[in-house]
């Protein structure tokens, strides 16, 4: 990052998650991302209008006031060939889910996209799960063939445990994305015993 940048120095992994408010809608100015369709959808009021259409939820990480970075959260749902939850007597092939909608990072805030997606995985395994079912996290990873080399974010995601929902999909796919899934149990079960441990130290 050059020293000029104007996220110089900062630590994203510390920084607060804000929820989207109208007031924050003026942060786009001089939002860069590797994808520009991203910084469209922002500037052009994609987000708010479909926050303003209930489709979707949306949080930010910024920098005074330079946006560093947005998520878009929404209901889905993960279907799959295998049933995922024999094992635990679960016959499903289709199981409730929150989708990561939109997920853009300024190129020069190193380490926003990664806590946006952190947060938003804790957010599903504390918030979301006490109020609704919710056993997956689901994205649709951006796979561009047209580029050189073709853009395809599902690295990103494989790093924190996300797996294709159809590994057989060929390259490039159909439609430009493949859905990959994680499964929030493991991270629910982790969290929930944080909070039994804290309870008896009180």
């Amino acid at each position: 990052m050059p020293p000029s940048s104007k996220f110089s120095g900062v630590d994203f992994s510390e920084v607060q998650v804000e929820k989207f408010a109208p007031e924050l809608s003026s942060l786009g100015q001089g939002f860069r991302c590797s994808r520009p369709e991203f910084v469209t959808y922002w500037k052009q009021g994609r987000v708010q209008r479909e926050l303003g259409a209930s489709l979707c939820q949306c949080w930010v990480v910024r920098h005074g006031e330079a946006l560093a970075g947005y998520v878009t959260l929404l209901a889905d749902k993960l279907s799959v060939d295998e049933r995922l939850l024999q094992e635990e007597g679960v016959q499903y092939q289709t199981f409730p889910a929150v989708k990561i909608g939109l997920l853009a990072a300024d190129s020069r805030a190193k380490g926003a996209g990664r806590r946006l997606v952190e947060w938003a995985l804790e957010y599903a395994a504390t918030e979301l799960v006490s109020v609704l079912g919710v056993r997956f996290m689901t994205v649709d990873a951006l796979y561009d063939p047209d580029t050189d080399p073709p853009y395809d974010v599902s690295s990103f995601y494989a790093q924190f445990g996300f797996q294709f929902a159809d590994p057989d999909t060929v390259l490039p796919p159909p439609v430009p994305y493949r859905t990959m899934y994680l499964d929030l149990k493991p991270l629910i079960d982790v969290l929930r015993g944080q909070e039994i441990e804290q309870d008896d130290e009180i």
